[in-house]
């Protein structure tokens, strides 16, 4: 009888302890990576991009790399044609780039242009850029905000915008032109911006 007694014991000891035993997810599954690297070809094989930051956190759930600091080069025939900088990055499963903080396009012509916003979003398999926050396109020539602008780097036009802010200075840096508008469209190669309304009535055209 006592056996019996000390057997049934036992096994609801055993039951107990198993409906106590919680199970907890395991916690987000984080990679730090030191001196992070990406290149990115053509299917020709030439350098289209490259993207390097000194410190990254790869979290294997989302598949997302948070950047800090981070710096691309966008290549055109193996030379550097736009150099982008910012505070940090999101990359999400390598397709979704979004920057953020002191973000600066430094574009490498003779007339050196520089794009500056708050934040950059960029889908990667298109070449489209969207500018979001305090935007400005500073030369030695002109000057122009706007709140939100496009930037497609493949055929070099840059869309601001309303509201728009301009200004344009001579070599001796005296204020010739100071003009407000809807929107406003610059060519980096050709250096041309011409102004549209929403109707597209009214254009205006500035060439240097």
């Amino acid at each position: 009888m006592n056996k019996i007694l000390y057997l049934i014991f036992i096994i609801f000891s055993l039951f107990i302890s198993s409906c106590n035993v919680s199970t907890k997810k395991p916690n987000k599954s984080v990679l730090i990576i030191e001196d992070f690297n990406l290149n990115h070809y053509s299917k020709n094989g030439n350098k289209l991009y490259m993207l390097d930051t000194p410190y990254s956190v790869f979290n294997q759930t989302d598949q997302s790399y948070l950047l800090n600091k981070t710096n691309i080069k966008f290549f055109d025939k193996e030379n550097v044609k736009y150099n982008v900088n910012s505070d940090s990055a999101k990359l999400l499963n390598n397709k979704i780039l979004e920057l953020k903080g002191n973000v600066e396009i430094y574009d490498f012509n003779n007339n050196k242009t520089i794009i500056k916003s708050n934040n950059l979003f960029w889908d990667i398999d298109k070449s489209e850029f969207i500018l979001e926050g305090d935007v400005s396109l500073v030369n030695n020539i002109i000057n122009l905000n706007s709140s939100k602008a496009l930037f497609d780097k493949k055929d070099d036009i840059i869309l601001f915008y309303n509201p728009i802010k301009y200004n344009y200075k001579d070599e001796e840096g005296i204020r010739k032109y100071n003009i407000s508008s809807e929107n406003a469209y610059y060519n980096i190669s050709t250096k041309d911006v011409i102004f549209k309304s929403k109707n597209d009535k009214v254009k205006s055209k500035l060439t240097f």
